[in-house]
């Protein structure tokens, strides 16, 4: 709908749309990012208390509109035990009063993945504020650190000044830097020693800055792949989301099914704020699948037998495929999104979720070129920013922008209106 006092079209989100976006944001995290169940929770508590969430495109801000962003920093481990507080907007809150900032006009994630992903949402709709967020981010995805942002892949001390606050009364700032990726190495430790969670905000961008490095119309997407699942489950077409999802993607150009197995080995750890470790995946044998996948899929899997493993730092960094043989290939990393996905239910697997025994499927999914487009991008969103120097990066496959649900539906409401309008001029003149 359009906004009466800003001309702006406004996708007003409902309940259902909540849910659509929780699932799909935890797809996009890649296993990280955090679970959003918690986020969905209380997002879904604000609209029964009367709250209005809205998203609009990012071409629809004014030029001279501050905009803020930020999320949750440390362990995606720690978040699913941990429950959320407002730490993230008590950050914005100090941020802004220290900046002199009276109001903010609209919000940007600073990933789409996980809870990360609603995190735009939650603070638009904040008691604090009363503002829109954007249908984009700075990552496409979900990433460990704050330094790997497509902002950092094309500027220079996006970060600082910057604030983290623990959600219980601790608040720290960092106002100067030499380069990104200190801040974010400075401020998780002090992370670590906060619980391993806290919320962060950092230095407000613009429109310009928006449009020209973020990764557009991220939250639309996220709301495709949800709705996907839970067209699957009512259509009982669970077998096949996979595909499906591809299809939101972009087709099989712009995703794939990379693999179909069991997890038969987790390897997990904790340090300074990261959540570290390694999955193996067997090969699924035809009387483990449901109905369809393997031979029988529309869109059969890049890889088949034997084993493979998937290394990850809160979120997943490659597939490394183990042939029966003994004979090794990698078939997706970084910065393309490798995501999890549990068979039966459809839904994103995170570094809490792995486990022993469960059958999934691995889905690949092509990145921005925001990550591909600069030496700096693959330098820190490709394997190498994770010490995996000697494995070179080759695209996944060719990436399709999302649609945009804003566009799409205004769209659709003003043909709507349009044909409305028509058809009562010709009843009214016959």
């Amino acid at each position: 709908m359009r906004n009466p006092e800003t001309g702006v079209q406004e996708w007003i989100i409902s309940e259902v749309d909540l849910q659509w976006l929780a699932d799909g944001c935890y797809v996009l995290g890649c296993a990280g990012g955090g679970s959003p169940f918690s986020e969905y929770i209380r997002l879904r508590d604000q609209l029964r208390a009367g709250h209005v969430i809205r998203v609009i495109d990012s071409f629809d801000l004014h030029d001279d509109a501050v905009v803020y962003w930020g999320g949750h920093m440390g362990s995606p481990a720690v978040s699913h035990e941990r429950l959320a507080n407002d730490e993230t907007e008590q950050a914005v809150v100090e941020l802004m009063e220290f900046l002199g900032h009276k109001k903010v006009d609209a919000f940007i994630d600073l990933e789409i993945g996980g809870a990360n992903g609603l995190q735009g949402l939650s603070l638009g709709s904040s008691k604090h504020q009363n503002c829109p967020t954007l249908d984009a981010d700075f990552m496409g995805r979900a990433y460990p650190t704050y330094w790997q942002t497509t902002l950092c892949a094309y500027t220079e001390g996006a970060l600082v000044p910057c604030c983290i606050a623990s959600g219980n009364g601790v608040t720290i700032f960092m106002t100067k830097t030499t380069d990104d990726e200190i801040v974010d190495r400075a401020l998780r430790a002090s992370c670590s020693q906060m619980g391993s969670r806290v919320g962060m905000a950092a230095r407000p961008t613009t429109k310009q800055v928006v449009t020209r490095y973020a990764v557009l119309n991220t939250v639309s997407l996220a709301w495709r792949i949800g709705r996907t699942i839970a067209r699957a489950e009512a259509r009982s077409t669970m077998s096949t989301v996979a595909e499906q999802m591809i299809d939101e993607c972009g087709g099989p150009e712009a995703a794939k099914v990379l693999f179909r197995g069991k997890i038969v080995a987790v390897e997990r750890r904790l340090y300074l704020g990261h959540s570290y470790g390694e999955i193996t995946i067997e090969q699924a044998r035809s009387s483990d699948l449901e109905g369809g996948g393997g031979e029988q899929s529309a869109y059969p899997a890049v890889a088949t037998g034997g084993v493979v493993k998937i290394p990850f730092k809160n979120e997943n960094i490659f597939v490394q495929h183990v042939r029966e043989d003994g004979s090794t290939a990698y078939i997706a990393t970084v910065p393309d999104l490798i995501s999890v996905i549990d068979t039966q239910s459809g839904r994103a697997l995170g570094v809490p979720e792995f486990r022993y025994g469960v059958m999934v499927t691995v889905l690949g999914i092509t990145c921005s070129p925001r990550w591909t487009d600069t030496a700096k991008g693959l330098e820190i969103g490709g394997p190498g920013a994770f010490g995996y120097h000697d494995i070179p990066y080759t695209p996944l496959g060719k990436y399709v922008e999302p649609k945009s649900v804003v566009k799409e539906y205004a769209q659709d409401l003003f043909s709507a209106i349009v044909d409305y309008e028509l058809s009562s001029k010709r009843t009214s003149s016959e």
